[in-house]
């Protein structure tokens, strides 16, 4: 792949689509549902998957949002990944659309993120889950989740029982302290000038950089957040960051836990028959054993 920061946001859109000829043979779930949500500029399309049954286990529903530096990316990107989720976890799984930039900028794609959840929130048990709540997302989808927890704890609800953080951008990546930033500034795919890159065009001036909506890193004060499962890529320059964010959820009486997988790239995700992916599935599925069990 050519460096992001120096192509234009069609091309990117075009590569991230490319990342599903890699991803190798989805699994077949129980049912997929094609439904939509109001959001705060129309319709959001959501996609929920409902696993192969699992007699037993906890079945939350999960909130899901794709990545793709909130330029790029769509259901379809996380479709074969998210029927593994399923699958895996026993959870129902909503893989949600949002407005993109640099059509839509900050904050519009955080408030429809928080705009899906409460909107969700209330039909857990129509789509067929137990009742339980769980927001989660890869790459910037990571960011949205972990704004839409903010939202949720700043605007009365909905209550969320975990929230899911793999590999999250959560502030922006111009003079960082984080020593990833400089160890995986090139070279690995994910690079510093491209995470510059995503931020120019996702925020709408550099003032709303501390806007704890677009970088919950730099949020004041992180009490009251639902517990966390943060999991990050050796290789990756928002490594550091977003396990910075579990100390700092940790000083604020948050239960927060890191799982870092070595070797791994920021995309190990989106790639189901990676080693690193399928462990990041079975840590899921602990937390939520942990966090929803009935």
């Amino acid at each position: 792949m050519p460096p992001f920061d120096q192509v234009g946001v069609p091309t990117t859109r075009e590569l991230m689509s490319g990342l599903r000829q890699a991803q190798g043979p989805a699994e077949t779930v129980e049912k997929i549902t094609e439904t939509h949500i109001p959001g705060p500029a129309g319709l959001l399309p959501v996609r929920v998957y409902m696993p192969v049954q699992q007699p037993g286990r906890p079945r939350p529903l999960m909130v899901f949002f794709h990545g793709g530096g909130w330029i790029a990316g769509d259901v379809e990107l996380l479709d074969t990944p998210l029927r593994s989720l399923a699958n895996a976890t026993g959870a129902v799984v909503a893989s949600v659309e949002y407005r993109r930039a640099p059509e839509t900028r900050f904050p519009g794609p955080a408030e429809d993120a928080y705009a899906a959840v409460k909107a969700l929130a209330v039909r857990t048990k129509e789509l067929g889950a137990d009742g339980r709540l769980v927001i989660a997302g890869e790459s910037a989808g990571g960011n949205l989740a972990a704004a839409a927890c903010l939202m949720a704890r700043d605007r009365g609800g909905p209550h969320i029982d975990l929230q899911v953080l793999i590999c999250p951008p959560l502030a922006p990546a111009g003079d960082p302290p984080f020593p990833s930033y400089d160890q995986y500034a090139t070279g690995h795919l994910n690079t510093r000038a491209s995470m510059d890159h995503f931020w120019n065009l996702y925020l709408p001036s550099p003032e709303e950089a501390v806007n704890p909506y677009a970088s919950p890193l730099l949020a004041e004060d992180h009490a009251g957040l639902p517990p966390a499962l943060i999991l990050t890529a050796e290789c990756d320059p928002l490594r550091d960051e977003a396990e910075e964010y579990a100390r700092r959820l940790r000083s604020s009486h948050v239960t927060a836990t890191t799982q870092r997988y070595n070797g791994a790239l920021h995309v190990f995700f989106l790639l189901p028959w990676l080693t690193a992916a399928q462990q990041a599935r079975q840590d899921i599925t602990a937390a939520l054993r942990a966090h929803c069990a009935a």
